[in-house]
């Protein structure tokens, strides 16, 4: 009986992030399912498994050449983590890392990752990208792991070069607002904006269906929607408002709209609350009027209720 729940929790997990991925991110190739060989199976045995580990799974697989470096190729290497737990526990997301690190270093001599590489030209270069899904469908949906592993470290025995982990908190951020607004817009009229890193691409794409693995990282995510003849830039940030926060992202809309080709941008936030915040608001708008329209700002929730309105 336990070994059929474990499957269960297992197929629901990916199918999670398969959803994530492919309907929020863009990402329509993903491998998932994937079974390689441990080249160190004496060390890679987790908790108190008494037998040498023979594979790694892999829960999915994605990759693309960068919009933000050029000729790099970025993987995204994902575990997925379900637990029917109320709450995140120090020693389970620890047991999680070292799995996902014992993966990612098999799977660098992996004839899987080799076969992977060869389906992109003129790349110098491959950035591995571990991406933790750790969620539970018990907890609240907008539970952040932060509140409950504080001052967690990374054990120094690992060796990671890239660590994304998507919890409850920021899988709510993905569907209150992009996945939101694709169902609103229309998949096709909504895109990712790729900024101008410095080291993009002499071609560089300014925006396109995909998120780049590194904008996980971000509690900000800028899209370009279309909506019948007019464009709307969309800043989306992932915690209540901070006026701070709104002054950053008003200077990247500027950067952006320096050819007044914007309709209407739109500045997003988790219960933001219009009657608290309306005056501090008024007073930063006037120092942007010189450098951009500001009448066509909008200044909303993720969700709309009758705080924001």
């Amino acid at each position: 009986m336990s070994g059929e729940i474990s499957k269960s929790i297992g197929e629901r997990g990916e199918e999670v992030a398969k959803k994530i991925f492919t309907e929020i991110f863009g990402y329509e190739n993903i491998s998932t399912g994937i079974s390689i060989e441990c080249f160190n199976g004496g060390n890679h045995k987790i908790g108190k498994a008494k037998s040498d580990k023979t594979s790694h799974g892999i829960d999915g697989l994605i990759g693309d050449v960068s919009e933000l470096s050029n000729r790099v190729l970025d993987v995204g290497y994902i575990s997925v983590k379900k637990t029917e737990k109320v709450g995140y526990k120090k020693s389970e997301l620890s047991k999680h890392i070292r799995d996902i690190a014992y993966g990612m270093e098999c799977f660098k001599k992996s004839k899987t990752f080799s076969d992977f590489k060869r389906n992109f030209s003129k790349i110098k270069e491959t950035n591995l990208i571990g991406i933790l899904i750790y969620f539970s469908d018990l907890d609240d949906n907008y539970r952040s792991l932060n509140e409950y592993v504080l001052e967690y470290n990374i054990p120094s025995d690992l060796d990671f070069d890239n660590l994304i982990i998507i919890d409850n908190k920021k899988i709510s951020f993905f569907i209150d607002t992009i996945y939101n607004d694709k169902i609103k817009f229309g998949n096709d009229n909504v895109n990712f904006v790729y900024h101008n890193s410095g080291l993009n691409p002499s071609i560089q794409n300014y925006y396109g269906s995909k998120i780049p693995i590194y904008y996980l990282y971000s509690s900000i995510i800028v899209t370009r929607i279309k909506t019948n003849d007019e464009l709307l830039l969309k800043f989306y940030y992932a915690d209540e408002f901070n006026i701070e926060i709104l002054s950053g992202m008003i200077d990247l809309a500027i950067d952006y709209d320096k050819l007044d080709s914007i309709n209407k941008i739109s500045f997003s936030f988790k219960d933001y609350v219009k009657s608290e915040n309306q005056t501090e608001i008024e007073n930063i708008l006037l120092q942007y009027r010189k450098n951009i329209n500001t009448s066509k700002f909008e200044i909303t929730g993720h969700n709309p209720t009758l705080k924001n309105l």
